[in-house]
């Protein structure tokens, strides 16, 4: 391993003795299809990739599996209390669904999911009247089967799900309902 260099499984294939493939099946819990890995073999390259520090690269691990477990809060202002309230139960609620929340501040929501940086996001308070770029990127990821939740009283583009923001609802209820509706997305 390089000096001051992330440490890589080529790394911990090389301090364990085993090979990549080996390394790779231990690290992800697979079982090692036809070939068994013993626990000795197994306890070898857990004790390497600990010593080496290594951390697998989720990026990578995302693009193997066509899906990056990450889902985006595109909130305006996280002075508001509905955008701090969906940040909030976003960070409780979706790491016990293996999904790792990012939150988006401003427009840079677009790009973001555009570029495949997501597998869902929830829209938080915004203005009421979309403008037509974000109904254009909500039509474009919802047709790509990105799972979308919009917090409106407006009507979204089709494949977009919406929850209407109730006046008399406590902000923590309905950003805990949010993450639920999406969590349901991802799921069907």
């Amino acid at each position: 391993m390089r000096h001051g260099a992330k440490p890589t499984i080529r790394d911990v294939a090389e301090a364990a003795g085993v090979s990549l493939t080996t390394v790779s099946y231990v690290l992800s819990g697979r079982t090692g299809g036809n070939t068994r890995i013993s626990q000795p073999t197994q306890d070898r390259v857990h004790a390497a990739a600990g010593e080496l520090g290594y951390v697998p690269n989720q990026a990578a691990r995302g693009m193997r599996r066509g899906r990056t477990d990450v889902v985006a809060l595109a909130i305006t202002d996280l002075e508001d209390s509905r955008d701090r309230e969906l940040a909030t139960a976003a960070a409780r609620i979706l790491p016990r669904h293996g999904y790792q929340p990012v939150i988006l501040v401003g427009d840079s929501w677009r790009q973001f999911m555009l570029s495949g940086g997501a597998d869902g996001v929830i829209l938080g308070s915004v203005p009421a009247s979309r403008t037509a770029v974000d109904l254009e990127a909500m039509a474009e990821l919802a047709d790509r089967g990105v799972a979308l939740m919009l917090l409106t009283d407006s009507t979204p583009p089709d494949g977009v799900g919406v929850l209407a923001p109730d006046a008399g609802a406590a902000p923590e209820a309905l950003a805990e309902e949010a993450v639920v509706r999406l969590l349901s997305r991802l799921k069907g």
